[in-house]
Formats: structure tokens, C-alpha cells, sequence
């Protein structure tokens, strides 16, 4: 062979092997990628045998699953009871609190709602409640020595807390599929067992609960779920107003709503009506510069109502001032169902020309002056 020859052939055997490696190179990388996905894949299955995602992906955050919402109604439609359907609606919020009324076809229930890092505890409960007062505030109390812890983390499945009210509660799923009116939902899913019973509540990520169901396993199973959120809406509180008749010798009744947002309080518009402006009375009880300073019903069952000074400037006669303020009384205390209302004139006892009460003396609601 010339020496020409050789080294072409040299040259063709140098190229041949640039070739071969560069596809060895090429092919390396491809069966790396496809070991990697096959790791990944069995990895997640070894990780998370389940549909559920693992417990990272979830909010720790207890206002992501009870969120503290305003101006908001939630509806929930109603199964297997009559006290299944009802209407939740919050009342004041704080930095910690929420107060919330649900209310059925047959009675409110007020609740308050308090928040720590990793707790939603249930503080405060009272039936048969049909005014509004911020409970935080005004520190009114029920008697009740326990309370129920809603929601707690770490929100993973399996983790479970005991209440002081002795109900024990654990999250027996994540990322359960809920479907209801208004929506469907990736859910958490907590079991309540108190004494005999049996509670499953599902609480959806920026909504809250939207669906419990109660003795799930028995023949009396109730359920509710929720069927409407309505935005931009009023709480709506019926009132019996008393007003002077005519020719001003009695009391008669007529009907009138407050309509409350969020943290909005009653004695404002509860002076509105009183003083004519929404046209619900004919006679007002009180002139327009009149103002409720604070009112509320206190522990010892008797509403606390403090008006501005210009109350005591009716110009009127002893028999139409002691009418008028009767009305008040009346209408005051019907709201809050009770007896007796304390009225006093910038926290002083109200005197004026013709009435004078003493310190600490209340005026009871009286139905003998209505016709």
C-alpha cells in the first residue's frame, strides 16, 4: 500500500470512530431521561398509594378553610330534619373572631368563631338569639364551660385533637371530591364523635363547610350542603316598633327590618327607625339629633341603652314624654326579649323637666299601654 492510501484509510478509520461516539454520546442522555421518569413514577406510587395528594400541597392556614367572610350569606339545603336547612350570615369580624348567626325556619343561633395559629375553636354559642350585638365587645357569656375545637393542625390525614367539650375529631381524608349546587370541591374531610353520635364535616380551601353530615351510618342520617353563596348581601332583622296612636293616649305596633352588613351596629339604624328617617313609623319616638350611644344586652338579662343628651328635649307634656319613652322601651326590649332595659342619658340617669330615674333604676317593658 502507498503511503497516499494509508492515509486515507487512517483517515476514514478516525472519522468512522467520531462517528460511533457521538451516537454513543447522543443515546446516553435518552436512557438517563427514561430511567429519571420511571424513578419519579415509582417514587409517587411508593410515596402516595391513594388518590389523595400528599399532606404538603395543603394550607396550614385555618382562614383558608374557615375564612373569615362579610357581607355574605351562605344557604345550605337541608336533608333528613327539619333544622337541616339553614342560612349562616357573619355578624362582626376581628383580628381573631368571627361572629356568625345561623339561622333555621325556627330559630338563630349565634356563634363565635376564634382563631389562633393552628386552631378554629367554636367559643361562644347561644339559641334563640334575634338581636345583634358584638359579643366580643360587650362580653356577654352563655355559661358554658367547654368549647369545640372545629379545625386544628397539622392538616394531614390522620391527625386528630381532643375538645374540652369531650368530642374527638380527626381529618379522615384530603382532596375528598364534594359536589354540591354550588360547585364541586377538593374537600378535607373531619370525623366528630361525641358520646353516640357521629358528625362528618367537609371543608373546602377560601369557602369553608360545604357539606356536613350527621350519624352517616345510621337510619336518621341528615345531611347539609351548602346550595347558594350570595355576595353583597344584608342580614335581615324583623322589628316590632311601638309608636304613639294618634291622639297620643296609647302605643300601637308596626312592623319594621333592620338590614346589617358585616360589623354594621343595630343602634344605628335602630335610632333611624326610632326617629322617623326610614319611614317606618308615623309618630317617631325620637328627633333627628337624637343618638344611641351604645346598647346591649348585659349578663344580668337587662338591656343597656345610652343615648345623647338631646333625648331629654322633647317638649312635650309629662303624659306624652313618659308614652314616648315607653315606646322606646318597648321596642328595645322586644328586640332583645327581655324584661327591663336600663336607660340612661350620656351614662348619667335620664332626667328631664317631668321624669327623673335613679341610679341603676330600670323601666320595664309594659304591653298594658298598647291597644
Amino acid at each position: 500500500m502507498s503511503h497516499q492510501s494509508l492515509v486515507k484509510s487512517l483517515a476514514v478509520l478516525s472519522l468512522s470512530g467520531l462517528l460511533l461516539a457521538a451516537c454513543s454520546d447522543t443515546e446516553a442522555p435518552e436512557l438517563t431521561d427514561e430511567n429519571t421518569e420511571q424513578t419519579d413514577v415509582n417514587d409517587e406510587s411508593n410515596t402516595d398509594s391513594s388518590s389523595e395528594e400528599p399532606s404538603t400541597t395543603l394550607s396550614q392556614n385555618m382562614l383558608d378553610w374557615v375564612p373569615m367572610i362579610e357581607d355574605t350569606e351562605y344557604v345550605y339545603e337541608g336533608e333528613g330534619a327539619e333544622g337541616a336547612s339553614y342560612t349562616v350570615y357573619p355578624q362582626f369580624t376581628h383580628s381573631d373572631t368571627m361572629q356568625l348567626v345561623q339561622s333555621t325556619s325556627g330559630t338563630d343561633m349565634v356563634k363565635v368563631y376564634e382563631y389562633t395559629e393552628n386552631e378554629v375553636r367554636e367559643v361562644f354559642l347561644r339559641g334563640e338569639t334575634y338581636f345583634r350585638d358584638d359579643i366580643v365587645d360587650t362580653g356577654l357569656t352563655t355559661g358554658q364551660d367547654t368549647f369545640d375545637i372545629l379545625l386544628q393542625s397539622p392538616i394531614e390525614k390522620g391527625h386528630s385533637w381532643e375538645s374540652p367539650s369531650g368530642s374527638v375529631s380527626e381529618i379522615t381524608g384530603t382532596n375528598v371530591a364534594v359536589e354540591t349546587p354550588t360547585g364541586n370541591y377538593e374537600a378535607i374531610e373531619v370525623t366528630r364523635k361525641l358520646n353516640d353520635s357521629t358528625t362528618v364535616l367537609y371543608y373546602a380551601p377560601e369557602v369553608g363547610l360545604v357539606q356536613t353530615i350527621s350519624d352517616p351510618d345510621s337510619d336518621m342520617t341528615v345531611t347539609s350542603t351548602l346550595s347558594k353563596i350570595q355576595e353583597d348581601t344584608a342580614e335581615e332583622i324583623p322589628l316590632t316598633v311601638y309608636e304613639l296612636n294618634e291622639m297620643a293616649t296609647a302605643l300601637i305596633k308596626a312592623d319594621a327590618t333592620m338590614k346589617l352588613n358585616t360589623n354594621d351596629p343595630a343602634r344605628i339604624q335602630l335610632t333611624e327607625i326610632l326617629n322617623g328617617s326610614t319611614g317606618d313609623m308615623t309618630i317617631p319616638s325620637l328627633t333627628e339629633n337624637v343618638e344611641i350611644n351604645y346598647m346591649y344586652l348585659g349578663n344580668d338579662g337587662i338591656v343597656h341603652v345610652d343615648f345623647s343628651e338631646e333625648i331629654t328635649e322633647m317638649q312635650a307634656g309629662s303624659g306624652i314624654e313618659s308614652l314616648l319613652l315607653q315606646s322606646i322601651v318597648n321596642t328595645i326590649g322586644g328586640l332583645y326579649q327581655a324584661d327591663e332595659v336600663l336607660l340612661t342619658v350620656e351614662t348619667e340617669p335620664y332626667s328631664s323637666g317631668h321624669i327623673l330615674l335613679e341610679e341603676g333604676q330600670t323601666m320595664k317593658v309594659d304591653q298594658s299601654v298598647v291597644e
